[in-house]
């Protein structure tokens, strides 16, 4: 799990990443990202009912999400608000895929 302070968690901070955020693209996730006036990166997870039907299949997937960003957060720079938002065809793929669409979107 990531730590409190690296977390977006406001509806205001959801707010200003989407509205002034840029955003890239991959095969299974979408994120925006933007650079905050502090020097704390925050990530946020968005994984909507679009996604599967079933909290346990919707929570499964952040799980995957956050242990793939935990394992590549050297890769974020300092000070960028990033949301993840996961696509439907994350169901089906592995975890290794998942990882591998992390990696290419943080090289932000």
């Amino acid at each position: 799990m990531l730590p409190k302070e690296n977390r977006l968690k406001k509806k205001k901070e959801f707010e200003t990443v989407f509205k002034n955020g840029k955003t890239v693209r991959s095969k299974n996730i979408i994120s925006k990202y933007f650079k905050s006036e502090d020097n704390k990166t925050k990530i946020g997870f968005i994984v909507s009912k679009k996604v599967s039907k079933k909290a346990v299949e919707r929570n499964k997937i952040k799980r995957r999400l956050r242990a793939s960003v935990r394992e590549n957060k050297e890769m974020i720079k300092d000070g960028m608000n990033i949301i993840i938002i996961a696509l439907p065809s994350i169901k089906e793929v592995p975890y290794s895929e998942i990882n591998n669409d992390i990696k290419s979107i943080l090289k932000i």
